[in-house]
C-alpha cells in the first residue's frame, strides 16, 4: 500500500508590481490634483472675491473722548476708506489718524462682513507748553493750535523743548514739596541758561536761579508759616537766588524783607 507524500503545497506566487510604477502613480496624481485646484483657482479666483470683498458700508470710531470731537475724527477716516473691505490698507490709515495731535494711539480691525472699527485713545495732557502746545504724559511737547483754549485750566510750563521731560520732572518735584503748604505751581519757567522761576496759586512769583532749585524751596518754606503765610496777599515775589536766605517783594511800596534762615 502506497502512502500519500506528505508536505505543505506551494500556492503560486501572486504578480508583485514594480516599485517604480507605484511611485510614479502616486506622484502622477499629486500632479493631477495640483493643477485641478490651479484651474479652480483660476476660474474661480474673482467670483469668490466678488462675493465676499466689498465696499466698506459702516466705520465704527470707539473711544473716550474729552479732546476730541467724534465727528472730527469721523470726517478725517471719510477719505482714507479709499479700498473695498478685504483690500484696506490699515497701516497707512492707521499712520494717518496718529499724526493728529490730540491722538496717542489707534487700532483698527475689520469686522465681517463690511465693518471697519477704529479703536481711539487720546493723548493725556499734563501741562500746556507755552501758547502753542501741551506736555504729554510721556514728557514729549505736542504742538496743538487749540491746546490754550482746551487747557486753561492745567499749569503753564516753558522752556528748552529738548529739555521738556526735565521741565516736567522738576514741574512735579516742586509740587510735592509745595502741596504740603496748600501752595500749588501754576507756572514754571526755564529760560535758555536754565534758569528757573514759578508762579504760585497765591500769586507769588520764585526766582530760583539755575541751581541747588529743590533746596531754595525748601528754605523758604522753613519760615513760611511762621513769617510769610499771614502776609501772603501783601507778597508779589520771593527771590531765592542768594546763598543763604531770600528776599520779599511787596505789592505796595513797602521796603524790602531780607530773611535769612534760622540757626538751630
Amino acid at each position: 500500500m502506497s502512502q500519500a507524500r506528505r508536505g505543505a503545497v506551494r500556492k503560486p506566487r501572486a504578480e508583485v508590481k514594480p516599485k517604480r510604477e507605484v511611485r510614479w502613480a502616486y506622484y502622477s496624481s499629486v500632479v493631477l490634483l495640483i493643477a485641478l485646484l490651479a484651474a479652480l483657482v483660476s476660474y474661480g479666483r474673482q467670483p469668490l472675491l466678488e462675493m465676499v470683498d466689498r465696499p466698506v458700508a459702516k466705520v465704527a470710531i470707539e473711544g473716550e473722548f474729552r479732546y476730541l470731537k467724534k465727528a472730527a475724527l469721523s470726517h478725517k477716516v471719510k477719505p482714507l476708506i479709499d479700498r473695498s473691505f478685504l483690500q484696506l490698507q490699515l497701516a497707512s490709515i492707521k499712520s494717518e489718524l496718529e499724526a493728529e495731535p490730540w491722538v496717542a494711539r489707534v487700532v483698527l480691525s475689520r469686522n465681517w462682513p463690511d465693518q471697519l472699527t477704529v479703536k481711539v485713545f487720546e493723548e493725556v495732557p499734563i501741562a500746556r507748553w507755552d501758547d502753542y502746545g501741551f506736555l504729554s504724559a510721556n514728557g514729549e511737547v505736542v504742538r496743538a493750535e487749540d491746546a490754550r483754549e482746551l487747557l486753561k485750566e492745567l499749569p503753564k510750563l516753558h522752556g528748552p523743548e529738548e529739555s521738556s521731560a526735565l521741565v516736567m520732572s522738576s514741574f512735579k518735584r516742586f509740587n510735592q514739596l509745595l502741596s504740603a503748604y496748600d501752595l500749588v505751581v501754576t507756572e514754571l519757567s526755564a529760560n535758555d541758561r536754565m534758569s528757573w522761576q514759578l508762579t504760585l496759586d497765591n500769586g507769588w512769583l520764585l526766582e530760583l536761579g539755575r541751581d541747588q532749585l529743590v533746596e531754595k524751596v525748601q528754605r523758604m518754606l522753613a519760615v513760611y508759616p511762621e513769617t510769610l503765610k499771614e502776609k501772603a496777599a501783601q507778597i508779589e515775589a520771593v527771590d531765592l537766588r542768594y546763598e543763604n536766605g531770600f528776599s520779599v517783594s511787596w505789592r505796595e511800596p513797602i521796603n524790602e524783607l531780607a530773611v535769612a534762615p534760622s540757626q538751630h
